[in-house]
């Protein structure tokens, strides 16, 4: 191999040794968890999608997705209900909205989550796991959309509500973005069920009960 040919190998080795470091640290940073989690912790996202987006309108708040942590085999784990409901490993929960992670925690989670809570809780989820998603976002347990799960199951496991259910009416349902989806999901703006209560993630992200979850020690 003569000098020229032996440079531009060198070179193209270490431009693939580079990218490879550059994607490692990019994989790194989007599936950072900065929290100390356990069992039981909620997570929180804002996603973009268009239901996303009409979430955000009808709450006034960023947070459009939620899910529950648990570990299995010591590794963290979300149960979500998306579609169908299922159980996610956190860093793929993570890498989906890094910059807007957020983790919390009920108040009082070293009293109330013990060994008998976190069977209720399984046994809840192991109820649920592989239903649709309810994008009618119905009170109903024949489907579940990503806030009801996690409040049904804080309401089985623990006997605790972390907030109180909202009537439709309560939201902002006049937003086009709103109305656009409500079209879509409902046939008609006049068919959605205003008495129809619902927790959203916003809901849950500003209960009196949850406070964010420690970070990790630098």
């Amino acid at each position: 191999m003569n000098a020229k040919k032996w440079i531009t190998s060198l070179t193209f080795l270490a431009a693939l040794i580079v990218m490879s470091v550059g994607y490692a640290h990019y994989q790194k940073v989007r599936t950072y968890n900065p929290y100390e989690l356990r069992n039981g912790d909620i997570v929180f996202q804002e996603t973009n999608s268009n239901q996303g987006i009409a979430i955000k309108a009808a709450t006034d708040s960023r947070w459009t997705h939620v899910g529950m942590v648990f570990f299995r085999d010591g590794k963290p784990m979300v149960i979500e209900a998306v579609q169908p409901v299922k159980v996610t490993p956190l860093s793929r929960f993570i890498a989906r909205s890094p910059k807007s992670f957020y983790a919390m925690r009920l108040k009082e989670a070293d009293k109330q989550i013990n060994a008998d809570a976190v069977s209720k809780a399984e046994q809840y989820c192991n109820s649920v796991l592989g239903k649709d998603y309810d994008g009618q976002f119905r009170w109903s347990d024949d489907r579940i959309y990503c806030s009801e799960l996690v409040w049904k199951v804080y309401k089985n496991a623990v006997g605790i509500e972390l907030c109180k259910p909202r009537a439709f009416s309560s939201y902002n349902l006049k937003h086009p973005t709103v109305q656009r989806l409500v079209k879509a999901r409902y046939g008609s703006t006049n068919a959605l069920p205003l008495n129809e209560v619902a927790v959203a993630p916003s809901d849950l992200a500003e209960s009196t009960l949850l406070v964010e979850v420690p970070k990790k020690k630098q």
